[in-house]
């Protein structure tokens, strides 16, 4: 069950990623910025990426990882869901997104070493990564389609559903582990 709640999760945060990455510029535009606004706004989310990273380093350590993937797909969600509302600060959306997808890309690779252990990391990891990598080569064409058929309210809706249904799954994630955990005992 933890298995499959977790390669859930981490292909909806690759799904989405892959379709912000792809049609960001498009997306901004269409919100009504100009080209070179949507691109130095963009520029935003690289740097924040970074900085979460060093947050999580810091201050990760003391917290279980299922807590910092609660704390980056919760960020990934604030910032998708500011820029389908038009919130008129988009770049705070930005960081938002940046941020959580920076911790997103750290637990990527811890949570599945702590919930399931070295010995099973490497196998796991492969079969993990498999519908990761499927999701990521179709969500830009998704993504597209999305644009062509409803614009970027659509394409926005799409993924704030998405990365609101994967704050619930992390929260079910953890709630599982924890309940699993106080079997065991």
């Amino acid at each position: 069950m933890a298995l499959a709640l977790l390669g859930l999760i981490l292909t909806i945060g690759s799904v989405t990623l892959s379709m912000m990455s792809m049609h960001l510029l498009t997306l901004l535009q269409a919100r009504g910025l100009d080209l070179a606004a949507a691109v130095a706004l963009g520029a935003l989310i690289g740097p924040s990426q970074v900085a979460a990273r060093i947050v999580d380093m810091a201050a990760g350590r003391r917290f279980h990882p299922l807590w910092a993937m609660l704390s980056g797909v919760v960020l990934v969600a604030i910032g998708i869901l500011l820029l389908w509302a038009g919130f008129p600060l988009v770049a705070l959306a930005l960081i938002a997104y940046g941020a959580g997808n920076g911790i997103s890309s750290i637990v990527r690779g811890t949570v599945p070493l702590v919930l399931f252990g070295p010995a099973r990391y490497a196998p796991l990891m492969g079969r993990l990564g498999l519908p990761i990598l499927i999701g990521m080569a179709i969500a830009p064409t998704l993504g597209a389609v999305l644009i062509d058929k409803g614009g970027a309210a659509l394409a926005f809706g799409v993924m704030a559903g998405a990365s609101v249904l994967n704050v619930g799954l992390t929260i079910g994630l953890g709630w599982w582990c924890w309940n699993a955990a106080a079997d065991r005992r």
